[in-house]
């Protein structure tokens, strides 16, 4: 398989089915992937074979150099393609025409190839020429205007500005789309023996996971919903003594229960909190109360009281909860990640447990060129002196 990905999406792909198993070869310009200068690192001094973010998105992988927009360098391109399944790339699709890459160009060389194509809105359309990234996605997409959700409550989105997570959204979700038609297209060519198209657009993977905002925009209000307590309550994310906890007590046996901890308050006994719809109704009221109540508990007294009624409920966590917690570490959900200096970081694993083929860090992620000698030399058969020409030339590098 071939990486012919910069920065996220196409990069979290392969990285995906290189943790699956497969062989990964990360074609990189010269001067490296653009990830490697974006950290975070150590200390936050910049080095490009310490970015964290580099770490996290090509380990697995082989790293091989090549100046694509050479000529020479497209060829040797090609020479790697001939060997491969899959050519995954975010490139533009301007430019994987202008460098004859996109399947219509390629399946007459490669007929098994299959060609995964990542970009911000797809392969066709009047928006296909459009430049793009995570934040022009996920606003695109309608997440940035679905965001703050409860409990960060709106009534007028309208006037409220559009907001984005600090996560690059759009990016995972369209390198995890694309892994999964991947993985389909490999299946389909199994019973077809022929090679095909994968056209992953950004906009439509973070559009595909709203389809509650999409409905309502559908059903009810042509510009979609408001940001209004809607549905049952209580489903939200409440102030405690040490930080904040979600409690989820809608169904009419969980409100009963959390009454129970709460030690039956009187007030619950108004008909405007007989239900999940008239609590909702009267919501204002009804959180003031709750939060009287949380505000005198700690995330896990109030976590744990919860849970032994059976009521889903839990302590919102920091990340740095999130990284530390018994069952992160039961389950080595956190993976240790060394820098070429020696330097730890902890980054996210395989959230999947596969007892038959489990997941497993083969290697780390590759120094800039570290295989780049290796796979033109060896595998594909250039001799030493036509490496040395072409390193000179600036076509490819290595280490």
């Amino acid at each position: 398989m071939i990486d012919l990905g910069e920065m996220i999406s196409a990069p979290f792909a392969a990285r995906l089915l290189g943790d699956a198993g497969a062989e990964v070869i990360k074609v990189e310009p010269p001067g490296g992937d653009p990830s490697r200068a974006n950290g975070p690192f150590p200390k936050g001094v910049i080095d490009k074979e310490q970015s964290a973010l580099y770490l996290y998105l090509n380990a697995n992988k082989l790293s091989v150099t090549i100046d694509i927009e050479d000529t020479r360098g497209i060829a040797l391109l090609h020479e790697l393609i001939a060997q491969a399944d899959v050519l995954i790339t975010n490139q533009s699709p301007q430019a994987l025409d202008r460098l004859r890459l996109r399947h219509c160009h390629l399946k007459s060389l490669y007929p098994r190839l299959i060609v995964t194509a990542i970009t911000p809105f797809g392969l066709t359309g009047p928006h296909r020429d459009y430049t793009g990234d995570d934040l022009i996605a996920v606003s695109a997409g309608g997440l940035a205007f679905a965001t703050p959700g409860m409990p960060d409550v709106i009534t007028d989105p309208g006037a409220e500005p559009p907001l984005r997570s600090e996560t690059p959204v759009s990016d995972y979700l369209a390198g995890l789309s694309a892994a999964i038609a991947t993985m389909a297209a490999l299946i389909s060519r199994r019973l077809t023996g022929q090679g095909s198209e994968v056209d992953v657009s950004q906009q439509e993977a973070v559009a595909m996971n709203m389809a509650w905002d999409i409905a309502h925009a559908s059903y009810l209000r042509p510009k979609g919903r408001t940001h209004e307590i809607a549905g049952s309550q209580p489903n939200y994310v409440f102030p405690c003594k040490d930080s904040h906890v979600v409690i989820v007590a809608f169904l009419q046996n969980h409100w009963e229960s959390l009454l129970r901890i709460m030690g039956n308050p009187e007030w619950a006994k108004s008909p405007v909190f007989s239900n999940g719809f008239e609590r909702a109704r009267n919501w204002d009221a009804l959180e003031s109360f709750i939060t009287e109540w949380t505000l005198q508990h700690s995330g896990k007294e109030i976590g744990d009281l919860a849970m032994a009624h059976g009521i889903p409920c839990f302590p919102a966590y920091s990340i740095g909860q999130v990284v530390n917690s018994e069952q992160a570490k039961t389950r080595r959900y956190f993976q240790s990640y060394k820098a070429s200096n020696g330097r730890v970081v902890q980054l996210p694993g395989y959230p999947v447990r596969m007892n038959e083929t489990p997941w497993s860090r083969r290697h780390t992620a590759p120094k800039l060129g570290e295989h780049t000698a290796q796979i033109l030399g060896h595998r594909l058969g250039h001799s030493f002196r036509q490496l040395r020409h072409l390193r000179a030339a600036g076509v490819i590098s290595y280490v």
